[in-house]
């Protein structure tokens, strides 16, 4: 996603030969079964006689060493050798009636331990992911196999050596487990952290004493035992391959003239021909700029509105959709300049169906304000707009914002020229004039690549990417400094799965002076097949040449918040693309060329027209922007 900030989201370094340490709590329960536990008078038929299923729990560490090898597809291999400790505290109080009614509760600590050999199988459902499932059998060599034992009401005995257990036994395990890569992607050695859980099953840990009765699977001592821990381990990034500097695989373009604090353009402002009215309400919205009739003399001159000297004329700084927002006073002041100009108001309102009032709100509003003949407009109310927000494949979760977006009154112009593009001159705080570029220049097929930028006490990581071009936000980088020193780091991974890696010093510096340049946007319906071959003629004939040769160009996408992200994410990104192929191409038969960059924002706030909050500001975001940089 263009400009997202990200650490972790980036492909995984390849570290095929693994080896580290393990360290975990084993919460084990117990199948202790029937066996002559203790010579007890008291006791003379055995212990645990009726067969149950859990006899008690205890804790227990584990820990070892272990190697593995990863391979680049599902799977992987692993070895442990552990110190597996399978304490028990267990009760006896099902065997032994008392003389007065109840049994005897006779209490039993089991201290077991055991070096494991354990395989493992290691299976990664997604593969470039560094969660993975672990099963596999194991091998318990006994270290210590003793108990204490304390009968209700008797003296206790410790230190027993458990009868006839078993030297060596078996066990059977299922974990899951997921890798966090510590280092970055593009150094060589690598150390992971792994945290695990798992349940495990140790069979057969005695002989039975009584073969016709019980089978040592089930009925003699085994232990169930749930365990969480984490693992460390290192290894070498065999598919890392560093790029000399002579053939490095992409290019860094930091802003030539330096950073800017504020950016003066002049911008060619899309009139969106709508108002749009909340839920349960005919009035006009609050958000709406609302004037009086004694705030109309002179009021496009003084809003900066019209294109009348404007080139000496000083910049204004306007809030983000403020000038859309005089929508109202715009057209009123037009059609009051342009007197055989008549209107029609259309009304739409699929949600309660009060399309013809929303349309007289707003004829009030044109005659009682701004002194329009009534005679000059006509409205007319419906259930939905001439283009309709929404189609049948909209998610239901985003139906109220469509709805919304329909609830709306349309000016239809006698003459289309009313609803033109406002002309401004505006001041605002420079942002995507500071980005700075990244280029890939390889051959390669890149599947997808990541950015570190590191200077100045800043350590930022941008990506992935999937395109070959991205535009890095700046800002913060220099903090209070005046020219900075940086870094960019290329990591990225190829299609046949090796990781190219490189990085190119750059220089940031404060510009003197600020930017200058011009704004043009593009607005595309809901759901419209090819938009951006709608606006091709506008783009050739209108901007193109205006565009001096030499001159930056910054082409960003945007997207509104219906529908799924990484859809957005991508429809940015190719509309963005395609606008920049049709402006090059159109200064190239001018015989002019320019640095031309594009990038998708999808739904991201960054460089966007307006918030996705309203449904004046999900349209105005179905949008490709073009800031041009003269020279």
């Amino acid at each position: 996603m263009a400009g997202a900030v990200s650490v972790s989201a980036q492909s995984l370094p390849y570290v095929p030969w693994r080896f580290g340490a393990n360290l975990g709590l084993n919460y084990n329960l117990a199948g202790v079964g029937y066996a002559n536990w203790v010579s007890d008078p008291a006791r003379p038929f055995g212990q645990y006689i009726p067969k149950v299923i859990n006899d008690g729990s205890g804790l227990g560490l584990y820990g070892g060493l272990f190697a593995e090898y990863r391979s680049r597809t599902w799977w992987g291999l692993q070895l442990r050798a552990s110190y597996d400790m399978r304490n028990l505290t267990t009760k006896d109080d099902q065997s032994y009636l008392k003389p007065g009614g109840g049994y005897y509760s006779d209490e039993y600590k089991f201290n077991n331990s055991y070096i494991a050999i354990e395989p493992r199988l290691l299976i990664y459902p997604i593969t470039d992911n560094g969660f993975h499932i672990s099963v596999g059998p194991g091998l318990a060599i006994k270290s210590a196999a003793t108990f204490d034992y304390t009968p209700e009401g008797g003296t206790a005995r410790t230190g027993m050596e458990i009868p006839n257990a078993s030297g060596v036994t078996y066990n059977a395990t299922l974990g899951l487990g997921y890798d966090i890569f510590l280092s970055q992607p593009s150094e060589e050695s690598q150390w992971i952290l792994s945290p695990f859980v798992e349940g495990t099953w140790l069979m057969n840990q005695r002989g039975v004493d009584f073969p016709n009765l019980q089978g040592s699977l089930d009925d003699a001592l085994s232990t169930v035992t749930i365990r969480a821990g984490i693992g460390i381990k290192f290894g070498k990034n065999e598919d890392v391959n560093k790029v000399s500097s002579e053939n490095r695989f992409f290019r860094v373009s930091p802003p030539e003239d330096g950073i800017y604090s504020k950016s003066v353009i002049e911008e060619f402002y899309p009139m969106l021909p709508y108002v749009f009215f909340d839920r349960n309400n005919t009035a006009i919205p609050s958000r709406y700029v609302l004037v009086s009739s004694g705030e109309t003399v002179d009021f496009m001159k003084m809003k900066g509105f019209d294109a009348e000297d404007l080139a000496n004329r000083e910049a204004q700084a306007y809030r983000t959709g403020e000038i859309y927002l005089n929508v109202l006073n715009i057209f009123g002041a037009r059609m009051r300049a342009n007197q055989s100009v008549t209107v029609e108001l259309v009304g739409s309102d699929p949600i309660e169906k009060n399309g013809d009032v929303l349309a007289e709100s707003v004829k009030k509003y044109l005659v009682d304000v701004w002194q329009i003949d009534p005679a000059r407009i006509t409205t007319k109310g419906q259930i939905n707009p001439r283009i309709v927000s929404g189609t049948a494949r909209t998610p239901q979760e985003d139906r109220p914002l469509v709805d919304l977006e329909n609830r709306r009154v349309e000016f239809v112009f006698s003459n289309p020229d009313l609803a033109r593009r406002v002309h401004v001159k505006a001041v605002r705080d420079a942002s995507i004039e500071n980005n700075i570029l990244i280029e890939l220049t390889t051959n390669e097929s890149i599947e997808s690549w990541s950015v570190r930028l590191s200077g100045n006490g800043q350590n930022v990581s941008y990506g992935p990417y999937s395109s070959d071009e991205a535009l890095l936000a700046s800002t913060g980088l220099l903090g209070t400094a005046e020219r900075a020193e940086f870094r960019a780091e290329v990591t990225a991974r190829t299609a046949d799965g090796r990781t190219l890696t490189d990085a190119v010093p750059f220089e940031l510096f404060r510009a003197k002076n600020d930017a200058r340049g011009e704004r043009y946007q593009l607005l595309f319906d809901y759901g419209e097949e090819d938009p951006v071959a709608r606006t091709t003629p506008f783009v050739r004939d209108e901007i193109a040449p205006r565009i001096k040769a030499g001159s930056r160009v910054f082409v960003h996408g945007h997207t509104d918040n219906i529908g799924r992200p990484e859809v957005n994410q991508k429809l940015s990104e190719q509309r963005a693309k395609q606008t920049k192929t049709i402006l090059a191409a159109a200064l190239r038969a001018a015989g002019r060329t320019a640095r031309i960059a594009s990038t998708g924002r999808g739904e991201s706030p960054d460089d966007a027209p307006m918030s996705n909050d309203q449904p004046e500001g999900r349209m105005y975001n179905r949008t490709v922007i073009m800031d041009v940089l003269p020279k």
